[in-house]
């Protein structure tokens, strides 16, 4: 069975080729492709400063957190950055257990995250 996750985009306003991504739901290895295609759509696009509000987001496997870290190498490859905010204790200790907290640009919420851009 299919998990369901949505992805809502949103203008950072005074924020040059930026967007907010909302993740809803749940990302794993059955919707992982959608969200690759939307997310590659975006810094295809010219948007290459991307901050993920995680406040919606329930869970994270591990095929989601290996496509989290190819967007945040994508954009730093395109000089721009990957910032995470609002991220839940649950998808925090996947985050964690994986080691992925120092490779990953993790913010308390969304905010701090567009400060830094």
């Amino acid at each position: 069975m299919q998990s369901q996750i949505e992805l809502k985009c949103e203008e950072l306003p005074g924020k040059a080729a930026a967007k907010l991504v909302r993740f809803i739901g749940d990302l794993d290895a059955t919707n992982v492709e959608s969200v690759v295609e939307e997310i590659f759509s975006l810094l295809n696009s010219g948007v290459v400063n991307i901050v993920a509000d995680f406040e919606k987001l329930r869970y994270v496997n591990s095929t989601g957190l290996g496509i989290l870290l190819h967007f945040s190498k994508s954009a730093k490859e395109k000089q721009g950055c990957f910032k995470i905010a609002n991220v839940n204790e649950n998808v925090y200790e996947i985050i964690e257990i994986i080691g992925a907290t120092t490779l990953l640009e993790i913010f308390d919420d969304v905010d701090d995250a567009v400060k830094t851009l």
